[in-house]
């Protein structure tokens, strides 16, 4: 992305990345495909570390989405004082 975002507009984006029911289907049925792989007798070694690096990096996402809004609320509580 060539703009630079405003921590503001990136945390309000955020917000509706978040709110968009097609992305958290998304989400949730890539989480609910790996955890498949998790119960499935048949999973290899080498699909279950896939199947854990593909959940940590849906995690690594969320704690981003947290760590923008996070952002936000320190940036509008510098503003208040």
């Amino acid at each position: 992305m060539a703009n630079k975002l405003s921590v503001v507009e990136k945390s309000a984006k955020m917000r509706t990345l978040q709110a968009d029911d097609t992305f958290q289907l998304a989400l949730k049925e890539i989480t609910e495909q790996q955890i498949a792989v998790f119960v499935e007798a048949d999973s290899t070694g080498e699909q279950r570390e896939e199947a854990h690096n593909i959940i940590c990096a849906l995690r690594k996402i969320e704690d981003y989405f947290d760590s923008v809004h996070t952002d936000e609320a320190m940036h509008n509580r510098k503003l208040k004082k």
